[in-house]
């Protein structure tokens, strides 16, 4: 199955390429055996390749399964909500932490939210369902209280800077404002619901005050749901 990349699509050489190559390499002089081998070693690795790609084409309107056009059109996954609302295509992140989530605009903003799989009460995780998932690390504020907004420091976010704080079953998206970082003094951090403020706070962070925020769970209400 193909998962749209924020960091693009693999490019898979086309059986043309695996012709025309040998012509600007070691195949300019008289082929031996040897090479002969070789070459029709990779013209089939390529085509098995090609088979593997295109085993997910086609037009998914179409019951055949027949392609649209010449080429056809990639299936990707997408996440939907409980009332089964398409909230947009599933992304991977390939860099640390690895991330699997889905873009969505806010107020003009483009932003990376990323999802986990659903658990219950008792720890358990669920096979098929998903929720918003929170920030890796702990929220941080600039309060003594945890109250009012988090501090924005994500400085390695691949779109706008963004922090999800889940509180029970609500899940809130902050993003950041369209400047540049600064250093923000964080006084307390929220930690598995409890909020700390003792030392080492406060210290500074480089990161981004929020300029909007946008309910996770009450535009899109979980579980939520993966699939074509």
């Amino acid at each position: 199955m193909s998962f749209a990349s924020i960091n693009g699509t693999w490019n898979v050489p086309s059986l043309e390429d695996a012709k025309t190559s040998g012509a600007r390499g070691r195949l300019t002089a008289s082929p031996t055996k040897g090479d002969i081998k070789c070459a029709k070693s990779l013209v089939a690795a390529l085509l098995g390749l090609s088979v593997t790609s295109l085993s997910y084409g086609g037009d998914g309107d179409r019951s055949d399964g027949r392609e649209n056009g010449e080429r056809g059109e990639h299936r990707v996954l997408k996440v939907f909500d409980a009332q089964g609302k398409m909230v947009g295509p599933l992304i991977s992140v390939s860099s640390p932490p690895r991330t699997a989530g889905v873009v969505l605009n806010i107020n003009g903003a483009t932003i990376l939210v990323p999802i986990q799989r659903a658990s219950n009460s008792g720890g358990q995780i669920s096979a098929s369902q998903y929720e918003w998932a929170g920030d890796f690390n702990p929220a941080k504020y600039p309060t003594s209280d945890c109250s009012g907004v988090p501090v924005i420091d994500d400085l390695f976010a691949k779109l706008r800077p963004a922090s999800v704080i889940r509180q029970g079953a609500d899940a809130a998206v902050y993003v950041a404002a369209d400047t540049y970082s600064t250093n923000i003094t964080v006084k307390s951090s929220l930690v598995d619901a409890h909020c700390l403020s003792s030392s080492p706070f406060p210290f500074n962070v480089p990161g981004w005050q929020a300029e909007s925020t946008y309910s996770l769970t009450q535009n899109y209400p979980e579980p939520l749901t993966v699939h074509y």
